[in-house]
């Protein structure tokens, strides 16, 4: 009986996992042409709320997260879906001339989740 509840606090509170690969498919309505685009990708347990920061992003670039209906720049709380799945278009966008040529990216979630994003060249 504790082991069984020992268990489900340790799955209750095991963060999320994320993924991130480069974007392949059609571009979301939001998303800047200028860009570099990621595919991440959002799983754990269904209905978990996590809150994703973007950090280690170069001066003079903006990182966004992006969906069809919006990109938020910086930061996203999510409410995983009852698949447990959620997939955004991560997006690196240079925004200043003299801003470095490269710029990678850490996504850190509330949770203790993180991952590095690969540098984006622009």
């Amino acid at each position: 009986m504790i082991a069984a509840f020992l268990l489900s606090a340790l799955v209750a509170a095991a963060p999320a996992h994320l993924q991130i690969q480069p974007w392949n498919g059609k571009d979301l309505p939001t998303a800047s042409r200028s860009a570099v685009k990621y595919r991440l990708v959002v799983s754990g347990k269904p209905n978990a709320h996590v809150r994703l920061e973007a950090t280690a992003v170069a001066k003079g670039w903006i990182a966004a997260f992006c969906t069809s209906e919006v990109c938020a720049p910086g930061h996203v709380a999510i409410d995983l879906p009852q698949s447990g799945q959620a997939v955004y278009q991560f997006e690196l966008i240079r925004e200043d001339d003299a801003a470095p040529r490269k710029s990678g990216a850490r996504i850190v979630g509330d949770d203790g989740s993180s991952i590095d994003v690969p540098i984006a060249k622009r």
